[in-house]
């Protein structure tokens, strides 16, 4: 059973109107568990659901969840039919200036995942020609990228990060690209035979992020500011451990 979580943040100065309007929050489905969990087409128990119930219940506001391919996010923002998209970076956005930003909830990397039969790789060269699962519409660091562009490495789009692991197991893929607390997460569920590389492709600083032009948007980020003061972010990342 879920808990019901009591108002934390003051709602002086909101209109009424804009208390009723719920609070539409937007996330991509291609994001792996624990951060985004899909049970058909419905988000179910993730990081995702349970930041975005925490901060409408401090708002005193209904919740809506509206998922959106990565190529449309921008587009999702600047014509309202998002409030919001966490699990982002300034990087990833052309005008990043045109967004009140979130402080840096939380930190994770791409990583390397390959078979614990193989010898780890130190680095890419040592991964000459490897058949390397991916995430679909996903963009890579400039060094993965280019190393995709030369033939070095190929590419290969695969549905979900659990897919890729199996691929993996089975030899149809050499090695896999993922979040490392997706990968913990996934292991520590369904354990296999497959090691985690210590380096990191890219570092990431995940934070959230609403349109300048969306009334209250600016309240709403100090509102998840406030939650991530006040440790109860943190609370939920420690449920997906």
């Amino acid at each position: 059973m879920r808990l019901m979580i009591r108002c934390l943040i003051p709602l002086v100065g909101w209109s009424t109107g804009l208390l009723a309007e719920p609070l539409v929050w937007g996330y991509s489905p291609s994001d792996p568990p624990p951060y985004v969990n899909m049970t058909g087409a419905e988000l179910d128990n993730s990081v995702t659901r349970d930041l975005g119930e925490l901060v409408a219940a401090s708002l005193g506001r209904k919740l809506s969840f509206v998922a959106v391919p990565n190529n449309r996010i921008e587009e999702a923002l600047k014509s309202a039919r998002i409030h919001l998209i966490c699990n982002t970076q300034p990087q990833w956005h052309s005008q990043p200036e045109l967004l009140h930003w979130s402080a840096v909830l939380y930190e994770d990397a791409d990583v390397l995942a390959t078979p614990a039969s193989r010898p780890p790789p130190r680095d890419l060269a040592n991964l000459q020609g490897a058949l390397v699962g991916t995430t679909i519409g996903y963009h890579y660091s400039s060094e993965l990228t280019q190393a995709f562009e030369r033939g070095d490495l190929v590419r290969r789009d695969v549905r979900n990060i659990e897919t890729r692991l199996k691929m993996l197991e089975r030899g149809r893929l050499d090695a896999s690209v993922d979040l490392r607390r997706a990968l913990s997460y996934q292991l520590q569920r369904h354990p296999a035979e497959i090691r985690v590389s210590d380096w990191p492709l890219e570092h990431f600083a995940l934070r959230c992020a609403a349109p300048k032009t969306t009334p209250g948007s600016a309240h709403l980020i100090e509102t998840i500011d406030q939650l991530l003061t006040s440790g109860q972010i943190r609370h939920i990342l420690n449920r997906y451990q």
